[in-house]
């Protein structure tokens, strides 16, 4: 069996090549075409924006994605919405657990074209991450903005440690399987990539995500002066490669410190 590539100008267009991909050859040899993506087809979304980024997805007939509750920005008539908690009881007392919310918001293509726009909690960026390529994600659970019906989404563990002495904990989820998933990245993007066994030591409130080759672990901060008085909290995640990480260039906590002092300040 050979797996063979085309690309067209449109997803309308993969409809008609689609069927002229399959063939089986006089010697028996047969080949497919390698589908990526919902419903087996790329995924149409457009990220707008710069500071402030908005998502923008395009579904057709049959299409869905699903979000974190709050995320909507818009859609267009003839989209329906269903608010559910996936994986029944179980899954509802883990969500719950981890401090997510306990429900998913789904959203299909009843009727035509659907166009579905999600928007950020905080000023910043919003990453897509074609999970094919990236494999299994572990991602904050902040940082979930939302994906295509074919990913996997569920809580993998909280690290909260008293929320780290420090005014933050760590929720995590996992995102994993075929298609597209959008991360909400608070800032800028800050990306690194760590050979094996290569660390470095995170903040645990500037944490995004990371592939799952990452090992993670919670450290204590060095030196009794650094722990009380750095502001910082007292711990730091220690994140071992192989793998890539994404980090949050500014914090939701540190943003209310900032808020705090100036509302308490005289103007």
């Amino acid at each position: 069996m050979y797996k063979c590539l085309a690309f067209a100008s449109s997803r309308r267009d993969w409809t008609r090549i689609a069927p002229r991909l399959w063939y089986d050859s006089p010697n028996g040899i047969a080949a497919t075409l390698e589908r990526v993506g919902m419903g087996g087809w790329p995924m149409d979304y457009h990220i707008h924006g710069s500071t402030m980024q908005t998502l923008e997805v395009r579904l057709e007939p049959g299409e869905s994605v699903f979000s974190e509750a709050g995320c909507l920005l818009s859609m267009t008539p003839g989209t329906y919405m269903e608010t559910r908690a996936p994986g029944g009881l179980a899954g509802m007392f883990r969500r719950a657990l981890s401090g997510n919310s306990v429900f998913l918001t789904y959203y299909r293509a009843a009727r035509g074209e659907s166009v579905v726009q999600f928007t950020t909690r905080m000023p910043g960026h919003i990453l897509a991450l074609p999970l094919h390529q990236y494999g299994r994600v572990i991602a904050e659970r902040h940082s979930f903005l939302c994906a295509e019906s074919t990913v996997d989404y569920g809580v993998e563990v909280t690290l909260n440690i008293g929320r780290f002495l420090g005014g933050n904990g760590l929720a995590l989820t996992h995102l994993a399987g075929d298609g597209m998933a959008f991360l909400s990245i608070d800032g800028e993007i800050v990306e690194r990539d760590l050979a094996r066994g290569e660390s470095l030591l995170v903040h645990p409130g500037h944490i995004a995500a990371f592939t799952d080759g990452i090992d993670y672990r919670v450290q204590l901060m060095q030196g009794v002066a650094n722990m009380l008085f750095s502001g910082d909290g007292l711990f730091l995640v220690e994140l071992t490669g192989p793998g890539r990480v994404w980090l949050h260039s500014v914090t939701v906590h540190n943003l209310v410190h900032v808020i705090q002092a100036y509302w308490g300040s005289p103007r």
